[in-house]
């Protein structure tokens, strides 16, 4: 099995006037969470609605923002 990549189109559809994105993305098929990098999030202008504590794959500890909408 190799990795998966693909182009997906990313939006916000809580402000129309912004223009949608166009972004490469690996597929991880046991994903629960859409992960993205936060450029693209300030670039969208999405708002922050808490930090969430997650566990990396090196066994770390960190807090991530969580926004939404996206679309």
């Amino acid at each position: 099995m190799g990795l998966i990549e693909t182009t997906v189109t990313l939006s916000n559809p809580s402000n129309p006037n912004l223009a949608p994105m166009q972004v490469s993305a690996l597929v991880d098929t046991g994903a629960l969470h859409l992960c993205i990098p936060e450029h693209i999030a300030l670039q969208l202008q999405l708002n922050e609605l808490e930090k969430r504590e997650v566990i990396l794959a090196d066994v770390s500890d960190n807090y991530a923002p969580i926004v939404v909408p996206l679309k």
